[in-house]
This record gives C-alpha cells, structure tokens and sequence, in this order.
C-alpha cells in the first residue's frame, strides 16, 4: 500500500489496480487535481485500506468493479471509461487519449465536491 498522508483539507481516494498497470498515472491525475491519493494492487491491499483509511471513494479499472462492490458501498470511477481511442489518421502509433478533465469532474460529482473550487484539466495523450 503506498500513498501520503491525508490533509485535512484533500479528500482522500483510493486506486485500486489490480498489478498496478496504470496506477501510477492514475495518481499523478488525482493528485494534480487536488486529491489525497492511497494505491493498492492486490485484494489483501484493498481489504486492509478499506478497514483502515479514510477514503471517500475507490478509482479502478472494468474488471475488478465488482469485486471493490463486494467489499464496500463507497463509490466506484471506472478509469477506463476515460480512456479514449485516437482517431487520428495523421499517426500510425496506438496511442490513447485520457479524458482527464471528465475524470476529475466524475470522481469529483461523486465526492459532492464542487467543481469550481477546483483548477481546469485537459485531456492526456499517452501510449
């Protein structure tokens, strides 16, 4: 389990990646937009920061939602949801693109947080 310690004033998320591919940016996004960030990347991990942290909700990908469902009544933000297809002709690479404004809007609307009080976001290209 890795993660800072809460402020009082961050709300406090919890990804959870199963083998942690994508949880490292999944981070970086959150905590650029103002949130307070725990990972894990294993079922054990989950059990024990759901008991023991204070997070308001859990970020993670398709396959694990119902196994995060079965463990708590938080709310669940699919990160793959945010993930796009790059449509654009002009590159021959298979690169993605991350709505992250969408994202933080999502995790935020699920926390009742307001959106204004938070600083705009674009959207990410990656490979």
């Amino acid at each position: 389990m890795s993660g800072t310690s809460p402020a009082s004033n961050l709300q406090s998320v919890l990804v959870y990646i199963p083998g942690q591919r994508g949880s490292y940016f999944a981070s970086e996004v959150l905590r650029s937009g103002g949130f307070d960030v725990s990972n894990v990347s294993n079922r054990t991990e989950l059990e024990l920061a759901l008991e023991r942290l204070p997070c308001k909700i859990v970020v993670t990908v398709t396959s694990a939602i119902g196994e995060v469902r079965t463990l708590c009544n938080l709310p669940v933000v699919n990160i793959q949801a945010f993930v796009l297809p790059n449509h654009a002709p002009a590159t021959a690479d298979q690169s993605a693109l991350f709505d992250r404004e969408a994202f933080l809007k999502r995790v935020r609307r699920n926390l009742g947080s307001p959106d204004a009080a938070f600083p705009p976001s674009s959207t990410t290209r990656f490979n």
